[in-house]
């Protein structure tokens, strides 16, 4: 998959374009851009999914959300979806200050050469948001481009969105996540040394450097899986500040790897998260914990 950053006139030529920011690539997501990929394929256009390098909340309202899928991932996604190129733009003040017909015109035909668009039920270009379905249906038609508007993904009755899946991540509630996504809410980074309290009693952990923006789970205890030098392994993980061992300031994310016992400091690692064990606690002591920790695992056996 080819990735532009620059745009110029001309760049592209014949294609098939799905918009969004994409944060989480979820199932709804997912439907727009299979879509495109599926339009390209019948108009015999190029796939591509035209996306930002950050989420366009920051710019207009200061702060972005927690990040459900940082770009490298999303970029992933993207192409076992089957997207030939993707253009990931700066979403800076004169993109913002774009009104729908310039963003269209400008940036989609000229420089993009959109044959057809795919987007969401909900999407709106433009900064005075005109960009609508309707919109958007009047403009194909005048330019000769075809619009493609897909409903909404439904699971249980609840639109599958963004907001409704970092709400899930946030109560802990990551099996609803997994099925809103299409596959695991994860986090990733490099394996960092720690205290060494989880060797010491038995259950030795790898502790994850993350990156700040990513959203994390609600504190407590989690059964999953880890993916290690390019290898996957049953494991436990632990989020939050460790009570029982000093309540560290921030939040930790730590796995005891099941049956695993190797020296990995500066690995890089992803956890995914399958579904929720139990709340963090303090206990009275590292006997106590110890004992815990094996009911977890244990339980983390059964889940997996």
């Amino acid at each position: 998959m080819q990735i532009y950053r620059e745009l110029k006139k001309g760049l592209l030529q014949d294609t098939s374009l799905a918009l969004g920011v994409f944060d989480g690539v979820h199932t709804g997501h997912q439907k727009v851009i299979m879509n495109a990929v599926e339009k390209a394929r019948i108009m015999n256009l190029t796939p591509t999914v035209v996306t930002f390098s950050k989420h366009p909340r920051a710019l207009i309202q200061g702060a972005s959300p927690a990040l459900i899928t940082p770009l490298e991932d999303k970029l992933q996604i993207f192409r076992e979806l089957g997207v030939s190129v993707a253009v990931v733009l700066n979403f800076n003040l004169e993109l913002a200050k774009m009104s729908a017909e310039e963003y269209l015109k400008n940036i989609l035909q000229d420089c993009l050469g959109a044959k057809n668009i795919s987007v969401g039920y909900n999407h709106k270009l433009g900064c005075d948001k005109r960009g609508t379905s309707d919109f958007l249906n009047e403009y194909g038609e005048k330019n000769n481009i075809n619009i493609s508007v897909l409903e909404p993904v439904k699971i249980n009755d609840h639109v599958v969105s963004s907001s409704v899946i970092r709400g899930f991540i946030e109560s802990g509630d990551v099996a609803s996540a997994l099925k809103f996504l299409g596959r695991p809410f994860k986090v990733k980074g490099e394996i960092v040394e720690g205290q060494h309290l989880g060797r010491k009693l038995g259950f030795p952990t790898a502790n994850l450097l993350i990156d700040k923006e990513q959203i994390l789970p609600l504190r407590g205890v989690y059964s999953g899986t880890v993916k290690l030098k390019r290898q996957e392994y049953n494991a436990v993980i632990n989020v939050g500040r460790r009570p029982t061992v000093g309540n560290f300031e921030k939040d930790l994310v730590e796995a005891h790897i099941l049956n695993f016992d190797e020296d990995v400091y500066g690995e890089f690692i992803e956890v995914f998260f399958l579904d929720r064990i139990r709340d963090e606690k303090k206990f009275e002591s590292l006997d106590e914990l110890k004992k815990q920790i094996k009911r977890d695992c244990d339980t983390a056996a059964q889940y997996i």
